[in-house]
């Protein structure tokens, strides 16, 4: 019977006011997730105010499990937006963070990705002390999309510090195999982010609600496009992961409840839940 357990991204139901947040907290709950990721401007939205940001957590008693942060290329400026968000993640018992290569369309170079690695570095160092885990997220559209830089990145980092956090859709757009990273890099496997996508579509990003990273219209519900998840929960199941497996659909054709019913009848099929 496999460790892990089950959590959704709420933040494609919003990310401009409290109420948004609040609403998908209450439906993934009524679909049946009590665990969440949101994103930093969550983070942002409650500076300064994590008691109620804890107020609201226990009142719908579904609870965040990680917040996903995106670099820009300021690599200094990048370590200190993690830096500052530390207590209120530590405050709320986060142990794990997705983190996000900086925005670069057909491939990094070698420069981009030693100043990509610098970064990295540089927030596993601010992470430590702190327990938490920051897990390098692969996404299409950036410096770590392709297998090279997926290799790149993991091959360079301190695995005392850096881990991985991949995304099953994100590795396919990417021309990777995502079952042979996931059994490449098993070990360091902290969190995990499962969507669907068909393997010769390509990921359309529509510029989404203008946070900072895009927002892909062609990624689809488990169990709707060709990602080998048999294969890849085998191989998480082999390296014993008891991390948290997150449900996440940039842009539901359905709208985000109807999704997250999908998603949790595809989970439930595969024995979790």
């Amino acid at each position: 019977m496999s460790k892990a357990k089950l959590a959704y991204a709420i933040w494609p139901w919003g990310l401009k006011e409290e109420a948004q947040m609040i609403q998908g907290m209450e439906d993934i709950k009524a679909v049946g997730f009590r665990y969440f990721e949101s994103v930093a401007t969550a983070v942002d939205m409650f500076k300064g105010r994590t008691k109620e940001f804890k107020a609201i957590i226990e009142k719908h008693q579904v609870y965040p499990v990680s917040f996903y942060f995106w670099n820009r290329g300021d690599s200094e400026k990048d370590i200190r937006t993690v830096q500052e968000a530390l207590d209120f993640l530590a405050a709320n018992n986060i142990r794990s963070i997705s983190v996000q290569a900086t925005g670069k369309k057909g491939g990094a170079t070698p420069e981009e990705l030693q100043a990509e690695l610098k970064t990295l570095q540089g927030i596993g160092a601010v992470c430590k002390p702190y327990g938490i885990m920051p897990c390098l997220h692969p996404h299409a559209g950036t410096r770590v999309m392709f297998e090279k830089e997926v290799d790149f990145m993991m091959q360079n980092t301190d695995p005392e510090m850096v881990f991985f956090g991949p995304d099953t859709a994100h590795l396919t757009v990417g021309h990777c195999n995502a079952v042979e990273i996931f059994d490449r890099y098993a070990k360091r496997i902290k969190f995990v982010h499962l969507k669907d996508v068909k393997k010769k579509q390509q990921a359309a990003g529509d510029g989404g609600q203008k946070q900072g990273f895009e927002i892909y219209s062609s990624f689809l519900e488990m169990g709707e496009g060709e990602v080998d998840f048999a294969g890849i929960f085998k191989i998480l199941d082999r390296a014993g992961f008891d991390g948290y497996l997150t449900v996440e659909l940039d842009s539901s054709r359905f709208g985000n409840k109807q999704s997250a019913e999908m998603n949790m009848k595809f989970m439930k099929a595969h024995g979790f839940a």
